[in-house]
């Protein structure tokens, strides 16, 4: 019991890191209250982007957190592909080959799906699915199906947290013959670095997230595009996306510099998260 993790990130903390810069730590934004905490006190990448226990499985009396481990298990092996990519530059396509598009698919769903405003979703998912549909079923021991047995699963609140991770996993299947192009985008290394708890962008509200396009920010100055790209990419490109990734945050946002959350609302007050998507998926393709 005492070695069960309870400090559970959404965004990797390794992720979150590539936001720093040379202090290593992040100043926070709260959206909802519209500022900055502890008056722009800087804060470690593990103080922030977690829930207690939000992958903690409770049978009875016991706990198990075999879920936040198969997490840190991929986790781990991403931060690798990241950290190449980050140190590279285009001259060797940043070290990454198309057999890394697979992976880097797979964890965007698996970031995708553990951000905590997904439950809900998830949910919903689980109401009007029955678990065969799902790839799952229950079955007694002369191999009959357990529907009664499938509705009481699915009604589990813990049983949501492992369909988390499992609904990650069946994206991975669903788009094994994805053969979308990719293109990495470096940006100048003095502009602010921007994170938030909302930080992939799709151009739809219901995306099919192994099929349809995206971006996501892979650190402050490397931005991964999985698109047909058939043109140059504006310079403007990453102030865009730092709009959208900062107006579609739930509540959190990290900024390495505190005028820039202002200059962003400045600049594209005029424009909503979907005219700013619409804007970036219309230029990137």
């Amino acid at each position: 019991m005492n070695n069960i993790s309870w400090r559970h990130h959404y965004l990797p903390i390794f992720y979150l890191k590539g936001f720093t810069k040379n202090s290593k730590l992040l100043k926070i934004f709260n959206v909802q209250e519209k500022r900055f905490l502890k008056n722009g006190k800087e804060f470690s990448p593990e103080s922030f982007f977690f829930e207690k226990d939000a992958n903690t499985v409770i049978f009875g009396d016991k706990k198990n957190d075999y879920i936040e481990s198969s997490y840190a298990e991929f986790d781990n092996e991403m931060s690798t592909l990241i950290e190449r990519i980050n140190q590279s530059d285009y001259t060797t396509n940043y070290s990454v080959t198309d057999d890394d598009m697979p992976r880097m698919n797979h964890f965007v769903s698996l970031m995708y799906w553990r951000l905590p405003h997904r439950t809900n979703e998830l949910e919903k998912i689980l109401k009007n699915s029955d678990l065969e549909s799902l790839g799952l079923k229950v079955i007694d021991k002369s191999g009959e199906r357990q529907i009664a047995t499938e509705e009481k699963i699915k009604n589990n609140p813990e049983f949501v947290k492992g369909f988390k991770f499992y609904n990650s996993l069946m994206d991975s299947v669903r788009g094994v013959n994805c053969r979308t192009p990719y293109s990495i985008l470096e940006s100048h290394e003095n502009l602010p670095f921007l994170c938030s708890d909302s930080p992939i962008i799709f151009e739809s509200e219901n995306p099919k997230v192994y099929e349809d396009d995206y971006l996501f920010p892979l650190s402050g100055n490397r931005l991964f595009i999985k698109a047909n790209r058939r043109s140059e990419f504006p310079s403007y490109l990453r102030m865009l996306v730092d709009a959208v990734v900062y107006k579609q945050a739930q509540k959190y946002v990290s900024c390495t510099d505190e005028s820039y959350i202002g200059m962003l609302d400045t600049l594209f007050e005029r424009q909503n998260m979907e005219e700013l998507k619409a804007e970036i998926f219309k230029r990137i393709r």
